[in-house]
């Protein structure tokens, strides 16, 4: 019967989300939890709901009430992480990046969000060690290029934001020429629209 009734707020949970009722979904999913309580993911589907409807406090009760399930979880640990992050808590947001990485090491968005609090700590060699790590592991990182190339350009380093930038341009050209007009420095992208 738990089964049968996990189904059934699943199946509402998912409707309400591809029709954008993010708040509805939320509910649903924790309920359908409340059936089966061993499947942590669940809660973590709701905080992602919860965040995309603004409501950010809930959203990361929830992620902490699932890693009290399961701590070993990467979903929930990056998300939590990106959460802290809004609140400009980035040491806590660091700690929860950081057990994303140990626990799904080529999880790129969890090395970009670790690489923004490095960023807001003053922390740029660091910084641009995540950067890097985000781009070797998603080469079509558009937004990991353009803060790799602001970071090498703000390090002085204009050899290699012209490289990045460059690389950047060829497959996201209006970011690059963006970034050009950003630093004043041309690294030979051209403007596609021109």
């Amino acid at each position: 019967m738990n089964a049968l009734a996990a189904w059934y707020n699943k199946q509402i949970a998912i409707w309400a989300g591809i029709f954008g009722k993010n708040d509805i979904a939320a509910e649903f999913w924790v309920r359908a939890h409340q059936y089966q309580p061993q499947k942590p993911a669940m809660l973590v589907t709701a905080a992602n709901h919860l965040a995309l409807a603004h409501e950010n406090a809930e959203a990361e009760s929830l992620l902490r009430k699932s890693l009290l399930i399961d701590d070993t979880q990467a979903p929930a640990w990056f998300n939590l992480g990106f959460l802290v992050q809004k609140r400009d808590e980035h040491e806590e947001a660091l700690n929860a990046f950081d057990k994303a990485i140990r626990f799904h090491p080529s999880l790129d968005r969890a090395h970009y969000g670790r690489a923004l609090s490095l960023m807001a700590l003053g922390r740029n060699e660091e910084a641009r060690a995540a950067l890097q790590r985000t781009v070797e592991l998603q080469p079509m990182s558009p937004y990991g290029y353009y803060h790799l190339a602001v970071l090498q350009f703000k390090m002085g380093d204009e050899k290699a934001y012209r490289k990045t930038t460059r690389k950047l341009g060829s497959f996201e050209p209006k970011l690059a020429v963006q970034l050009q007009r950003e630093t004043g420095i041309d690294a030979g992208v051209k403007d596609p629209f021109l």
